[in-house]
């Protein structure tokens, strides 16, 4: 009798089967290999003996492989295994708690950068101030303020961020 087989993964065109009886078995699955890829309708056939899987490539749609494979007892593909795996299970009334819902974080946590702006603009304007209260009221003072105002021009950011 053949061997059971079962599907593991199916796309349109490729197909993974999985045939645990004969793990191990290199000889059993080169004759798998060699068997299927003479079949028209099949592109590419890659087994591997140790984990009894056999991959093939084959035109959609197609059920004569797996007839095929049956004919020459190489096989058996397991009946409806596809439609066992698409029905859905019962879902409990305690599987998983309903979350919360959060609000959006803002863009500052989203990217893990801290906004150094309204501080920069404060030490500058601090500057300022230290400067002109010790009467150095005319360059560094004044450019302690311009640096503090292209601060907030920069990236076209407003003074409703800085405050």
């Amino acid at each position: 009798m053949a061997p059971l087989a079962r599907e593991v993964h199916v796309l349109p065109g490729r197909t993974r089967l999985r045939i645990d009886e004969k793990r191990g078995d290199e000889a059993y699955f080169l004759a798998v290999e060699k068997a299927l890829s003479d079949y028209p309708s099949i592109s590419a056939v890659e087994t591997n003996s140790r984990t009894a899987s056999v991959l093939v490539h084959h035109t959609e749609n197609d059920p004569s492989p797996w007839q095929r494979a049956e004919e020459q007892d190489l096989f058996h593909v397991r009946e409806n295994e596809a439609e066992i795996r698409k029905t859905p299970r019962p879902i409990s009334a305690t599987a998983t708690p309903a979350r919360k819902a959060r609000r959006p974080k803002p863009e500052a946590a989203r990217t893990n950068r801290a906004n150094w702006r309204p501080l920069i603009f404060l030490a500058w304007v601090g500057m300022g101030i230290a400067q002109a209260v010790e009467g150095n009221i005319a360059i560094p003072a004044t450019a302690a303020f311009w640096y503090a105002y292209l601060v907030t021009q920069e990236n076209g950011v407003s003074n409703t961020e800085l405050g």
